[in-house]
């Protein structure tokens, strides 16, 4: 399993900086405007579509659900369960999308009530009829995935994601003096088949035994979608926050979504590489312990899973507060995005990397749920907490503004893992808390340690390298990189800790190969 996380952190890692580079084009192109806003509030509706039908469907639901005919050596029903699921659930998307991109102008307005100047709007309603057909080359090419990794192939995973971006930023590039910012939109579809589709389809093509079956009442795909409906219906934060950020944003003074929008993708960088990778990676293995009817084991790797976790993200989330306005400044300060759109981002960045542990828990916490084949739980749970977040986003968006917004952010997804692990503990699940409370407590003597080291070093040469403008935000940034890291490689020296053995031996394990 740590094998797999490791090959999924590397991929998310390059598809974040892809992502980012993407971002950086938008930004040179079109700074922190309305177009811009127009922009990522067209990705709205269709992600609200996306989650309502398609839910956790791929690697929450459909997964056990398939690991389970596995275990029971009826590969021939797994398939059958994956082409009702493919077919019927399929044809529902592509209902629901017609419909989607019919009603449009009324659901964009709806979403986005700071809208009220009529071109960005217009520009936002084209841009979401852009997008939404991608969905449902998501979430076909995602079954296919969810296939391939209950067979532990993880590789098109890792490159889909690269494809997806890619295309992006050549659409935007390439398109743009014919279709302006809308080009980006249209690099979204082609990626979204070339990517997330056709490569996992390709992967699978000797494998995968597809046949046409419309069958909503077939008792599997009951099953299927007994597990998969509370995640369509529930509504957890780590979806709606997004949503809540888009919707109070639209509020504020153009650039506001704009500014939220990179500074939560900043911070989501280290989510996707630490907590994101450790989840998907976990949940083939966890199914596959509980369906062996190994209680102990499966607890005993969810600790793991989540000490390892706490560990990396107090260490990254003190890393991105360090860094964050040289980071911002070299990622985004160029072309139309000036000084003040740079400043704006970088402060939001860290009230939102305050969140960061929480968001990797959360991610992986779940899991034990999911391996049971118990989404109920996550989401009444979810539905919850984001019910007793509104008036936090609410009250904290009106006192403090966008940092209000961040703030409430990294509040609600702490509250929300603290209530799914009671509530895993109180069901009787196996979860040792020791390995985790000393990975976190290690984590944080980490994060303190090399935060203040690389934080001390960015005061001291901001005003020097202040007038170099980019180039000495790069040597900032480069500087306290090093400082970071020299104080992290001293400390694993003197206290050697568990979480970082997997890595450190596989690094070894290398070089000795290299050398012999």
């Amino acid at each position: 399993m740590g094998l797999a996380a490791i090959i999924l952190s590397v991929s998310i890692l390059l598809s974040r900086i892809l992502g980012f580079l993407r971002d950086a084009v938008i930004a040179n192109q079109h700074g922190a405007s309305a177009m811009t806003d127009a922009y990522y509030a067209a990705f709205t509706l269709p992600d609200l579509m996306n989650y309502f039908l398609a839910g956790g469907t791929l690697s929450i639901t459909f997964i056990p659900l398939f690991s389970s005919y596995l275990a029971r050596d009826d590969e021939e029903g797994g398939w059958r369960l994956f082409s009702t699921v493919a077919t019927t659930m399929g044809l529902a998307l592509v209902g629901v999308s017609v419909v989607g991109i019919v009603l449009a102008p009324g659901l964009v307005a709806l979403l986005n009530p700071g809208f009220t100047d009529a071109e960005q709007l217009q520009m936002a309603v084209t841009m979401t009829r852009i997008v939404i057909p991608a969905q449902i080359a998501f979430y076909l090419g995602g079954l296919l995935q969810a296939t391939l990794f209950v067979r532990e192939i993880f590789w098109p995973s890792a490159i889909a994601p690269l494809i997806y971006n890619a295309c992006i930023i050549l659409g935007g590039l390439l398109l743009a003096p014919w279709f302006g910012i809308q080009g980006f939109s249209i690099g979204v579809v082609v990626g979204a088949l070339l990517g997330p589709l056709a490569l996992p389809l390709w992967a699978s093509r000797r494998v995968v035994r597809y046949q046409f079956r419309f069958a909503p009442r077939d008792a599997d795909f009951k099953a299927f979608l007994w597990l998969t409906l509370p995640l369509m219906v529930g509504v957890s934060l780590v979806t709606v926050d997004e949503w809540l950020l888009k919707y109070f944003g639209s509020l504020h003074e153009k650039g506001a979504i704009t500014w939220l929008n990179h500074s939560r993708k900043l911070m989501l960088v280290l989510f996707a590489v630490i907590g994101q990778a450790a989840g998907q990676a976990a949940l083939p293995f966890l199914s596959r312990l509980f369906h062996e009817g190994k209680e102990a084991e499966m607890g005993q790797m969810l600790s793991q899973s989540l000490q390892r976790v706490a560990f990396l993200s107090a260490i990254g989330a003190a890393g991105l507060i360090a860094i964050a306005h040289p980071l911002v400044y070299l990622v985004f300060r160029h072309g139309e995005f000036s000084d003040a759109d740079a400043d704006m981002t970088a402060n939001l960045l860290v009230f939102f990397s305050f969140g960061l542990i929480a968001w990797c828990a959360q991610t992986v916490m779940v899991r034990g749920f999911y391996a049971r084949q118990d989404t109920l739980t996550p989401m009444v749970i979810g539905t919850l907490v984001a019910l007793v977040a509104l008036p936090i986003y609410y009250g904290l968006n009106a006192t403090f503004s966008l940092v209000g917004l961040a703030a409430a952010t990294s509040l609600g997804i702490s509250i929300n893992v603290a209530v799914t692990a009671v509530v895993y503990r109180m069901r009787g699940r196996t979860l040792p808390l020791g390995p985790i409370g000393a990975g976190l407590g290690r984590g944080l003597i980490f994060a303190v340690s090399c935060g203040t080291a690389a934080w001390g070093l960015g005061q001291w040469l901001d005003a020097p390298l202040a007038a170099w403008g980019l180039p000495g935000r790069m040597v900032m940034l480069v500087a306290m990189g090093l400082v970071f890291g020299l104080v992290m490689m001293v400390l694993a020296a003197l206290m050697r800790p568990p979480e970082l053995d997997f890595i450190i031996s596989r690094l070894r394990a290398r070089l000795r190969r290299k050398r012999a």
